[in-house]
């Protein structure tokens, strides 16, 4: 859902991006009768990130209804998907436009300028050995105990050396094998359920499934250079077998930093401060935005800036302190006012 308002390139053009999809309701009670209670507002998306939605298009209005003329276009992009895995919405909007100079994720961050986070980008290594009875294993190549190798290696030698690392505002690299998949073609049978009995054969494919929270002072190449060389490793000790890498290039979530001398940081500094009255300083995150894409795929600097906390995300008990939505709207307004000029008459 794309709106605007403004608009005749006197001046910078800036986005408010904001994903109006949720998780799942899991667990929750009343999960989308958005109730009230002691100052807080429950529900699902009420923190992730509804409030943030909200904000955002509160402000459009109110620029609206007060007749202010800016000079820049002030875009609102309500985009999908960025909960699932692909997040569709904002790479859509990166192809298809409206690009701006510059752009603000409506994320939580307790109302910080959040100016770095981490990219989340996921790798499919697939081993391949050779099957034979299990009766006589040298004479096959067992796939699983290579992958189970590669596994130990990304632990006891690739995670250390990611832990030396650290970036000053989003920490260290992190990596996690979530998935493991592999056996020998003839148990399928045994795996579904279709036969009670296990075949005696030495696998000969297995599949790791590795998710690793990269820092912007690295590269995708990078990491994917970092991972290949485990894998070669685990080659030129093991014979009969060979391995490949594959980069979900199509699930890209690229990472993100912008300085803290940009005018659009300055300005979100400036006014949050002011109207709490009380510093919010720059700061990185460790999870991953829709920043990232329009970041580093579409070159428009960006930060994250919104009401709530993020760790309310996906909880059973989410909410948001309805006091933190008023000075969201107005850091959004003003800064939309320093950003794209307003005509005085």
């Amino acid at each position: 859902m794309i709106a605007s308002i403004g608009g005749a390139r006197e001046g910078k053009d800036l986005m408010f991006n904001g994903h109006i999809d949720t998780v799942p309701p899991f667990g929750m009670n009343a999960p989308f009768d958005a109730e009230v209670r002691d100052g807080k507002l429950f529900g699902r998306g009420s923190t992730d990130m509804k409030s943030g939605v909200g904000a955002m298009v509160y402000s459009l209005i109110i620029l609206k209804r007060l007749g202010i003329q800016l000079k820049g276009k002030l875009v609102f992009a309500g985009v999908i998907d960025e909960d699932a895995a692909r997040s569709a919405g904002t790479p859509y909007v990166v192809e298809h436009g409206p690009r701006t100079d510059l752009a603000i994720v409506g994320e939580p961050t307790k109302l910080f300028p959040v100016i770095a986070h981490k990219g989340c980008d996921y790798f499919e290594e697939t081993f391949h050995g050779k099957s034979v009875h299990s009766s006589v294993p040298e004479n096959g190549s067992n796939a699983i105990f290579a992958a189970a190798d590669f596994i130990e290696r990304i632990e006891n030698t690739l995670i250390p050396e990611y832990n030396a690392k650290h970036h000053d505002l989003v920490g260290s690299p992190t990596i996690n094998a979530g998935l493991i998949q592999g056996g020998a073609h003839s148990n399928i049978p045994f795996l579904l359920g279709e036969t009670p009995t296990f075949s005696a054969t030495i696998p000969d494919l297995c599949k790791v499934y590795l998710d690793v929270r990269w820092t912007p002072d690295q590269t995708i190449q990078e990491v994917t250079d970092d991972i290949k060389k485990i894998i070669d490793e685990v080659k030129a000790n093991r014979s009969d077998i060979s391995a490949d890498i594959q980069y979900y290039k199509d699930m890209a979530r690229p990472a993100m930093e912008i300085s803290d001398k940009n005018k659009l940081v300055k300005s979100v500094q400036k006014h949050i401060s002011k109207i709490l009255n009380e510093s919010k300083l720059p700061k990185g995150e460790r999870f991953w935005a829709d920043s990232g894409l329009l970041y580093d795929t579409a070159g428009i600097p960006t930060l994250i800036f919104g009401p709530g906390d993020i760790k309310r995300a996906h909880s059973d008990n989410e909410f948001i302190n309805i006091s933190d939505l008023v000075p969201a709207v107005k850091t959004y307004i003003k800064t939309a006012l320093d950003i794209c000029g307003y005509r005085t008459h």
